[in-house]
């Protein structure tokens, strides 16, 4: 019968596994053992980080940048987590900070986000703001149960004006000529971001970005545009680090 099941569903697409519960446990940090290699022949690295967040949440380079004192710019739109940021990184005096928006033009762009209010949500609730406002009702939408939100979720939304800078201004407005690290984390606009890469110019050596947001037909296509720029690719939980010119083997890669 169970392989009757499993057949049924593999025609369909689907693949049924059982639910296992999670426990904790040590991992190898994949992209802090690339960066170290990467690192020994030329000591500093240079990183842009676009959706840098407050420097500390879920961030995969904070502590390597305090650790090395990395050059860097760090990008983030929303004016209170840029603020954050800022604090969390006042020991750094090398760091640039951007507060603008990236995308496809540079001038303004809304931005739709969590309007600050009393009782406070969960802090992660003020990190999820989006250029799509119905994307951000629905994420809201899913978790409102569990957050106890009220019943019209559209009121706590507040609308931003915020600056925005498309990847070529960003990197000439910083005199960014080469890049080792690229960092991006835009709750599933990553794949956008990195098409604006104007890689005729720049390839960063690394590039760090978050796949799991981004529908199937958009990964695999990521994928492939990344490919076509002689990138590899190593799956790291809900991220994938993408090398340029590594020492690979092709295989299956499960979207």
């Amino acid at each position: 019968m169970r392989q009757a099941v499993q057949k049924i569903a593999n025609s369909f697409g689907y693949r049924i596994s059982k639910i296992r519960e999670p426990f904790p446990f040590p991992y190898i940090d994949a992209l802090h053992l690339i960066l170290q290699d990467y690192s020994k022949p030329i000591q500093d690295i240079t990183f842009v980080q676009i959706g840098a967040n407050d420097g500390t949440s879920a961030d995969p380079i904070n502590q390597l940048v305090r650790q090395h004192h990395w050059q860097g710019v760090l990008v983030e739109p929303q004016p209170n987590i840029f603020k954050r940021l800022i604090e969390n990184y006042q020991s750094e005096d090398q760091l640039i900070f951007e507060n603008a928006l990236i995308c496809d033009h540079d001038g303004t762009e809304t931005l739709y986000a969590i309007r600050e209010q009393e009782p406070k949500l969960p802090f992660w609730c003020y990190q999820i703001a989006n250029i799509n406002r119905d994307r951000l009702e629905q994420l809201l939408a899913d978790e409102k149960e569990g957050l106890q939100l009220p019943v019209d979720v559209a009121n706590l939304i507040e609308e931003l004006t915020i600056p925005a800078l498309t990847v070529s201004s960003l990197f000439a407005k910083h005199n960014i000529q080469e890049l080792d690290l690229l960092v991006i984390d835009t709750l599933g606009y990553d794949f956008e971001i990195i098409k604006l890469i104007p890689f005729d110019q720049i390839k960063p050596s690394i590039i760090h970005f978050e796949h799991c947001l981004l529908a199937q037909d958009e990964q695999r296509a990521c994928f492939e545009f990344l490919t076509q720029q002689q990138y590899s690719f190593i799956q790291v939980g809900v991220d994938t680090i993408a090398y340029l010119k590594a020492p690979t083997k092709w295989g299956v890669y499960a979207f």
